[in-house]
């Protein structure tokens, strides 16, 4: 930051700027002098609050030893406040600002996730999709039906079990394939879930191709393949159409 714009953020932030609304419409279209004024109001708000901290303890000092001293006839103790001088309030408030940055870098690169950290984070994320195929009674299941075992036991989150009885379906269609798929995923297997997903995802007049196509980035991503994943994201996050554009742009803020 040059000394002409530190001089300038700070006549703005002391109520001093001759012009306020010019400076306010550079700050719009500035982003690093508006990022550089964000920096030194931290720094002088922390410069405000030390010196009112110094203030108080002052005032609580002089209080205390004026309740113990005995009063001497015609003396007045006077209490006077010096500021700052100016010039060295601005180099305080230069350092203080350069340190905030740099505290704030540290801790973005020293605390931010890895990238497989990050990526564990938002498969952590990312829930089964509801059972929408098939209709499970209160009264139990439907012995006849061999579905029936697998999407109960699918809704009760025994993803184990549900990928069993899917597994065992004679010529499952694509209903029972994604949720088998989707059983596979819960379970992190996602070299088992990934082809299913992707044949899916262009699998003509499927109600839920779309959504195959967003799992199946997921599963690329469980897989290590964060590049094609995260293309497929950035495409379904871009279509308002699509029935997982939040849910992709979940993921991609989480990567």
């Amino acid at each position: 930051m040059n000394t002409e714009d530190q001089d300038r953020i700070e006549e703005y932030l002391l109520g001093r700027s001759p012009d306020p609304g010019a400076f306010e419409r550079e700050l719009r279209q500035n982003p690093q002098l508006r990022q550089e004024m964000e920096s030194t109001r931290f720094a002088l708000d922390a410069i405000t609050a030390g010196e009112d901290h110094v203030l108080k303890n002052r005032l609580r000092k002089l209080e205390d030893g004026l309740s113990t001293r005995t009063p001497v006839a015609d003396t007045q103790t006077v209490a006077k406040v010096v500021p700052i001088d100016r010039k060295r309030r601005r180099q305080w408030v230069r350092y203080a600002a350069a340190a905030a940055v740099i505290l704030f870098l540290a801790g973005y690169f020293m605390l931010r996730p890895a990238p497989g950290e990050r990526i564990e984070y938002a498969l952590d994320q990312i829930t089964p999709y509801d059972n929408i195929a098939y209709s499970i009674t209160k009264g139990g299941t439907d012995d006849a039906d061999p579905r029936a075992a697998a999407y109960t036991a699918y809704e009760a989150g025994d993803y184990a079990a549900a990928e069993a009885a899917f597994n065992a379906l004679e010529a499952p269609a694509a209903p029972e394939q994604f949720y088998l798929a989707q059983s596979l995923l819960v379970q992190r297997k996602y070299d088992a879930a990934l082809p299913l997903l992707e044949r899916l995802a262009t699998t003509p007049d499927f109600n839920l191709a779309q959504e195959s196509s967003f799992y199946a980035a997921t599963a690329r991503l469980g897989l290590g393949q964060p590049a094609e994943a995260t293309g497929t994201l950035e495409t379904i996050a871009a279509d308002p159409a699509h029935p997982m554009q939040a849910e992709a742009r979940s993921l991609l803020q989480a990567l």
